[in-house]
C-alpha cells in the first residue's frame, strides 16, 4: 500500500501545492509507506520543503493542453499506477485531474479520492471543469471539499455516488503561543499577482485610508502576471508606503512582522494564507467573497467579513482598526485561539478516517 498524489504543477508556489506538499510530508511520516507525487508539468523541484522520502515523478517538460495530451497522461499515469505493490490510494490536487486517474486506474483496485481546491460557484461557467465534477462524483471514491458550502453545492447539483467529505486545510506548521502585542504598523497580503487575487482592489483601499495610514505599510508578497500593472497603481495613487515583495518560501517572517492581514479575493477556496496567519495572531479584514474568508473570518471577533466590492465599508473597518490599539490586541488574541481548529493533528485524523473506511469497503 501507498499513496499516490497527484499535481497539475507541483512547482508551483501556491496554498494548494504547500497543503499538498504538507498532506504528503505527513503520510509518508505517520505510514511510513511509499508516498509518491505525480506532477503534470514543472520543474518537478517543489518550491516548498518536502521530506526526502517523498518520491517525485514529473510527466511533462514543456506545458500543453491535458486534453490534447490526454491519452498520453492517461498512460503515464496508469504506469506509475502499475509500480504500486497492493491496493494504494490516489488523491487528486483538483477535480479536473480525475478524468486522467479514473481512465488510469481501470481494472485496477487503487481507491481515487479528488481533492476539490476550487470555488464551486466557478465551475459551471466551464464545460471541462463541470464535466470533470460529473466524473469525480460518479467514478471516484470520494471527493473531499475544503468548505461545508462548498460541500453542499456538491450535493445540490451531482447525484454524488461518491463518498462526500468535508475537511479544511491543517496548518503545516505548529501552532505555538506566540507574543501577541502587535504594536508593528505593517499589513499584509500574500498570493499570486492574478485577477483572481485582485490586488488592485486593496490598493485602491489602501489610497483612501487617509491619515489613518501614516505610518502604517502594506506589504503585499508574491509573484504574477499583474506585477507591473500593481507597480502602476502604486503610482498613480502615490502609495509611497505600499510594497510588492516577492513570494518567499519562508512567508512565517512576514506573518511575524504583521499586526493585520488583508483580503481582497474575487474567490477562494479556503485560504491557505488566512489560516496561517491567524496562528500569527493576525485579525483578518477581507471581502466576503463566496467562499473561504466566512468559513474562518466571525465578523467582530477575529477580524471583520465586509459585504464583497463594498470598499466604503472595508476602508472605515481598516481605519477604525488602525486607531484602536485595545481593538487591535483583542482581535489578534482571538485570532490566535480561533486558529487551534486547524491543528494539524485534528484534521489528519479526519483524514485517516476517511482512508479507513475506503480501504475497509
Amino acid at each position: 500500500m501507498g499513496f499516490v498524489l497527484i499535481s497539475s504543477n507541483i512547482s508551483n508556489s501556491g496554498g494548494t501545492e504547500r497543503i499538498g506538499i504538507g498532506l504528503a510530508n505527513e503520510l509518508v511520516a505517520r505510514y511510513n509507506m511509499p508516498v509518491l507525487i505525480i506532477s503534470l508539468f514543472g520543474s518537478g523541484k517543489p518550491f516548498f520543503y518536502t521530506d526526502s522520502r517523498v518520491k517525485i515523478v514529473r510527466l511533462f517538460s514543456k506545458h500543453n493542453s491535458l486534453f490534447i495530451l490526454f491519452p498520453f497522461v492517461v498512460w503515464k499515469i496508469r504506469r506509475e499506477l502499475l509500480c504500486l505493490g497492493g491496493q494504494s490510494v490516489i488523491i487528486n490536487i483538483g477535480a479536473l485531474l480525475t478524468v486522467f486517474t479514473v481512465c488510469a486506474n481501470l481494472g485496477l483496485k487503487h481507491k481515487n479520492i479528488v481533492w476539490e481546491h476550487f470555488n464551486m460557484s466557478l465551475i459551471f461557467k466551464s464545460f471541462k471543469e463541470k464535466f470533470s465534477r460529473y466524473i469525480a462524483t460518479r467514478y471516484a471514491d470520494a471527493i473531499v471539499t475544503l468548505t461545508v458550502g462548498d460541500k453542499i453545492m456538491y450535493e445540490q447539483n451531482f447525484d454524488c455516488r461518491a463518498e462526500m467529505m468535508c475537511i479544511p486545510n491543517f496548518l503545516t506548521f505548529p501552532v505555538e503561543k506566540r507574543e501577541i502585542v502587535k504594536d508593528n504598523k505593517v499589513a499584509i497580503a500574500v498570493g499570486r499577482f492574478t485577477e483572481q487575487k485582485s490586488f488592485d482592489r486593496l490598493i485602491e483601499i489602501w489610497s483612501l485610508l487617509g491619515k489613518e495610514a501614516e505610518g502604517w505599510e502594506l506589504k503585499i508578497i508574491g509573484d504574477g502576471e499583474e506585477r507591473d500593472t500593481l507597480a502602476n497603481l502604486i503610482n498613480k495613487y502615490n502609495c509611497k508606503n505600499v510594497f510588492l515583495l516577492p513570494t518567499s518560501d519562508t512567508v512565517q517572517k512576514y506573518y511575524e512582522q504583521a499586526s493585520v492581514y488583508l483580503m481582497t479575493s474575487k474567490w477562494e477556496g479556503l485560504p491557505m494564507v488566512l489560516i496561517e496567519a491567524q496562528s500569527y495572531g493576525l485579525p483578518i479584514i477581507s471581502y466576503d467573497c463566496l467562499t473561504g474568508p466566512r468559513d474562518i473570518i466571525e465578523d467582530g471577533y477575529n477580524g471583520f467579513l465586509i459585504p464583497d466590492g463594498d470598499s466604503d465599508s472595508f476602508v472605515h473597518a481598516l481605519q477604525n482598526f488602525m486607531r484602536d490599539d485595545g481593538l487591535r490586541r483583542e482581535l489578534s488574541i482571538n485570532a490566535q485561539v480561533d486558529s487551534r481548529r486547524f491543528n494539524k493533528n485534528v484534521i489528519l485524523e479526519k483524514w485517516t478516517g476517511l482512508f479507513d473506511k475506503l480501504l475497509a469497503s
